[in-house]
């Protein structure tokens, strides 16, 4: 996909994002032409009322956070819509796409979503961050609990796995 740009500024393609025919080309050329520099942005449009502006916005800073973007996904944990979430939840949380680590303490933002969200696919996503991401013990009875409490198997997949990599790098004894 060959990228144009249009010359419309940050916040004008972040609102784009909640167009179904404008929402692609305004993620990539502010991906393309703009990077961190559209972050004041991108955090403007984490409290859109338009929740597919919020869910985008959380996509884009999945590869483009700083500490402050950062911390300004952790209401979206809690947003009235799943899709938000489950962006919020990768985005916090993934250490792959980040350069420079992340500054939160994840795990117990991962926890709560996994013990108290309402849609199966953002506890699925939180579980599978904590078992991929995370290097912490305190995840190890999650799992267990998981393994033991839970119907899900796709929830049950991404606990068992966690609980294989914990133990073999001696965290989950």
């Amino acid at each position: 996909m060959e990228i144009e740009r249009t010359g419309r500024t940050a916040e004008e393609l972040v609102d784009a994002l909640a167009d179904s025919e404008t929402r692609v080309p305004a993620f990539f050329e502010l991906h393309e032409f703009f990077g961190a520099d559209a972050l004041p942005a991108i955090t403007g449009g984490l409290g859109h009322g338009q929740w597919l502006v919020r869910k985008w916005s959380a996509l884009y800073l999945d590869r483009h956070a700083d500490a402050k973007a950062l911390e300004a996904l952790i209401p979206l944990l809690r947003d009235p819509k799943s899709q938000v979430r489950l962006w919020a939840v990768h985005s916090i949380s993934c250490d792959t796409c980040k350069l420079g680590g992340n500054p939160i303490d994840t795990v117990p933002l991962l926890i709560e979503r996994v013990d108290l969200d309402e849609s199966i696919k953002v506890r699925r996503m939180a579980t599978a961050m904590l078992a991929t991401q995370t290097l912490d013990a305190r995840v190890v009875p999650v799992f267990e609990r998981i393994l033991d409490e839970e119907h899900d198997r796709k929830l049950k997949l991404q606990a068992r796995n966690g609980l294989t990599r914990y133990r073999k790098l001696g965290l989950g004894m």
